[in-house]
C-alpha cells in the first residue's frame, strides 16, 4: 500500500460523515448506504458532509500535493480538473485548492475504498482520460438482448423491477420529479465517450476564472453524428430508417461510473416531453449497423444535405403515433417534394410522380404502380392540406403504408447516391433509370 493510500485509509477512518436528518456516520456505514441503492442512498448522498479532523486532512493535503506536483499552480497551489466541464457544477469548483482536493478524495474513498481511489487518481495524473458514456433513453423500439456496434455504441433493454433499475442509473438521476416508472423495460442507448485532460495546471492570473473545456469523443470519433451538437436528432433519425419506425429520445444524461464518486453532486438530465411512446418493433444488429452506415452515408452526402434533412425528418413525422392520418400524408407529401420537387414550382404533382417512378421503378409496369402510387399519396397530402382532412379508411392507412415504405426506399437510394440527382429535362426525355434500369 503506498504512502497516500495509506495516509488516505488513516483520514478516512477518523472522518465521520454528518447525514442530517440520517445522523452521524463512519466510513463503513456510509459505504454500506451508498453501496446498497435506493432511496436512501439518494437522499444520504445529498446531504452527507464529510467531517475531518484538521490534522488528518493537512497531512493527507500535503502528500497528495507531492503527487500532483505536475499540476498545482505555484503560489495559489491550485490545481485544475476537468470534473466541472465532465459533470457540471460551481466555476470555482474547477480550480480546488489541493487541500479542497484531499477533502475530494476522502468523499471518493467513502463510496469507492481507497486503494481503488487512488488508483483512479494515478491514472490521471499519467495522462488517463475520463471514461463515460451518454446513455439516451428511446421510444419507439425494444431489444431482446443487447446490441454493439466496435465503435462504441450499444443498445440493451433496462430492467422492468424498481429494484434492479437503482444499479443502472446513477442516483443524481433520480432527483425527485423524475420517477423509476420513466425508464422501466425502456430501451436505453449508450455511446462510449473519453474526455481529457482530466488533470491540467491553471494558468496564471485567471481573473475570470472561465471554465476550461475538455475534448471529448464519442464511438472513437467514427460515426460522423456523434461530433455535431445534433447527435440526439440524427442518431435517432438514423435509427428509425433503419428500423422502418419513428424512433425519438425522452432523456438523455451522461454515466461516468466511479467517477461518480468524485463529483457526487454533480450530473445533469436533459428530457422531453413525448406524449405518446406507440408500438414498439424489435432492434437487432442489423439494425444498428444499418443506422451507423445510414450516418456515414448522410454525412458524405454533401449535394444532397439539405433536402435529405427535411424529406428524412418529415418521413419520420409520417409515423409518429401521435399523428392523425391527414397529418401523416401532409408530412408524407413533403418528404417527397424535398426528395423530388427542390426549385420547382409548377406541375409539382406530375414531376413527383414521374420523379419517384423513373427511381425506383426497375421497369415500365413497376413504374406504372409507383407514379399511380405517389400521386394518390400526394393527392391524399394536398387535400389534408387544402380540406384539413382525409376519409379515415381502410384503403387510405394502406395507401400510407404503401407510400412510406416508397419513401423509404427513395431515401436510402439517395443516401446511396453519389452522383448529382438527374435533371428533371432528363428524366422527361427518357433518361436511363438509376443502374441501368430501362
Amino acid at each position: 500500500m503506498s504512502e497516500l493510500t495509506e495516509s488516505l485509509e488513516a483520514t478516512l477512518q477518523e472522518t465521520r460523515f454528518d447525514a442530517g436528518p440520517y445522523g452521524s456516520l463512519n466510513a463503513s456505514e456510509m459505504r454500506t448506504v451508498l453501496t446498497r441503492g435506493g432511496q436512501t442512498r439518494r437522499l444520504v448522498e445529498s446531504v452527507a458532509r464529510a467531517v475531518i479532523p484538521e490534522a488528518r486532512l493537512t497531512e493527507l493535503a500535503e502528500r497528495l500535493g507531492r503527487e500532483l506536483e505536475d499540476y498545482v499552480e505555484p503560489g495559489r497551489e491550485r490545481i485544475g480538473t476537468g470534473l466541472i466541464s465532465l459533470m457540471g457544477g460551481a466555476l470555482d469548483q474547477a480550480e480546488p485548492t489541493v487541500t479542497e482536493f484531499a477533502r475530494t478524495l476522502v468523499d471518493a474513498a467513502s463510496t469507492l475504498g481507497s486503494e481503488r481511489a487512488v488508483r483512479i487518481l494515478r491514472g490521471w495524473i499519467g495522462g488517463e482520460p475520463y471514461r463515460f458514456r451518454m446513455m439516451m433513453l428511446l421510444t419507439g423500439v425494444r431489444c431482446a438482448e443487447p446490441l454493439a456496434l466496435e465503435e462504441g455504441v450499444r443498445v440493451m433493454q433496462l430492467p422492468t423491477s424498481s429494484d434492479e433499475l437503482d444499479s443502472h442509473l446513477p442516483s443524481s438521476l433520480l432527483r425527485p420529479g423524475i420517477g423509476s416508472a420513466d425508464f422501466l423495460g425502456r430501451a436505453v442507448l449508450a455511446i462510449d465517450g473519453t474526455a481529457g485532460p482530466a488533470l491540467h495546471r491553471p494558468a496564471p492570473d485567471r481573473g475570470d476564472k472561465s471554465r476550461r473545456g475538455i475534448d471529448q469523443v464519442w464511438a472513437s470519433g467514427a460515426i460522423p453524428c456523434l461530433t455535431t451538437d445534433a447527435w440526439r436528432l440524427q442518431f435517432t433519425e438514423a435509427l428509425s430508417l433503419a428500423c422502418d419506425h419513428c424512433v425519438r429520445w425522452t432523456h438523455v444524461w451522461r454515466d461516468v461510473g466511479d467517477v461518480q464518486a468524485f463529483n457526487r453532486y454533480g450530473g445533469s438530465l436533459e428530457s422531453r416531453d413525448e406524449l405518446a411512446r406507440g408500438e414498439t418493433v424489435g432492434l437487432r444488429q442489423e439494425h444498428l449497423e444499418r443506422a451507423r452506415d445510414i450516418d456515414i452515408q448522410r454525412h458524405a452526402n454533401v449535394q444532397n444535405r439539405k433536402t435529405l434533412d427535411m424529406a428524412i425528418g418529415r418521413w419520420i413525422n409520417s409515423k409518429r403515433p401521435q399523428s392523425t392520418l391527414a397529418d401523416r400524408f401532409i408530412e408524407l407529401r413533403i418528404a417527397f417534394e424535398a426528395l423530388y420537387l427542390a426549385g420547382i414550382r409548377d406541375e409539382l404533382r406530375l414531376r413527383l410522380a414521374s420523379y419517384a417512378a423513373w427511381q425506383l421503378g426497375a421497369g415500365l409496369e413497376e413504374r406504372r404502380e409507383y407514379f399511380k402510387l405517389v400521386r394518390d399519396a400526394y393527392d391524399r397530402g394536398s387535400a389534408a392540406v387544402h380540406a384539413g382532412d382525409v376519409d379515415d379508411t381502410p384503403e387510405n392507412w394502406d395507401l400510407l403504408s404503401a407510400a412510406q415504405q416508397a419513401c423509404r426506399a427513395a431515401i436510402l437510394k439517395r443516401l446511396a447516391d453519389t452522383e448529382r440527382p438527374r435533371p428533371w429535362e432528363e428524366v422527361a426525355l427518357g433518361a436511363p433509370g438509376p443502374e441501368g434500369n430501362a
